[in-house]
């Protein structure tokens, strides 16, 4: 059997990839001060290498930065979900009816595959539900060959996950992932151009308005 080759990294990507996932696992909270100094000792690179890490992210949005001054988690709220959801949704959207226009050329394989992995993955766990969900979105952008639409997609995939394990921490397996995405799944396997992109656009309207309703209720409970 043919072994993969071994993956390099520079020390730069290593301490991106660090930083990403304590971002997107919430170990760095959003809005969050973070100094380039600390970093250093917790990543175990030099002061350069966490810098460039931080400009690699903040180009990702994943943190800010004030001119002389320092370095956030960039801001989870109310504004921030509905931006995320909703550049989300124009892209889901649009692949929905492109599926949907060209499916018998285009084939679902990829979705009903990524369909039957909800089921388990339902009760195995906050990384198996993260994965299992976004993987089923990204199967049909992926199903599409739309180049330019997957990769704008995947650009979105590091704050997606960030939000979904946000809203998991506070809500841990609120909704069933089959019966969640059930509806959405039967209108991308047979619906029509319009059903198909409706039924994205219902589904992500639905996750806008009960994590903005469960951002706003942990806000006013902070608040008292």
């Amino acid at each position: 059997m043919m072994r993969q080759p071994i993956e390099r990294k520079s020390l730069q990507d290593q301490a991106t990839d660090w930083l990403r996932e304590a971002i997107i696992r919430g170990d760095l909270a959003p809005g969050s001060t973070l100094t380039e100094l600390a970093l250093t000792q917790q990543i175990g690179t030099g002061r350069g290498t966490v810098r460039s890490a931080l400009f690699a992210l903040e180009a990702q949005e994943l943190v800010t930065r004030t001119p002389y001054s320092n370095w956030r988690v960039a801001v989870l709220d109310a504004r921030a979900i509905w931006e995320i959801y909703s550049l989300r949704s124009a892209y889901e959207g649009l692949a929905a009816r492109i599926l949907a226009e060209r499916r018998e050329d285009l084939g679902t394989d990829l979705i009903a595959k990524a369909f039957t992995e909800l089921d388990a993955a339902n009760g195995a766990g906050t990384d198996a539900r993260v994965a299992a969900d976004l993987g089923f979105h990204a199967s049909f952008v992926a199903q599409t060959g739309h180049q330019h639409l997957i990769r704008r997609h995947g650009l979105l995939a590091d704050k997606m996950e960030w939000l979904y394990r946000w809203s998991e921490s506070h809500w841990p397996c609120r909704n069933p992932l089959v019966d969640e995405h059930r509806p959405l799944f039967d209108a991308l396997m047979q619906g029509s151009p319009d059903r198909a992109e409706q039924a994205v656009r219902d589904h992500i309207d639905y996750s806008i308005t009960q994590d903005i309703a469960g951002f706003n209720s942990l806000a006013a409970g902070k608040a008292t």
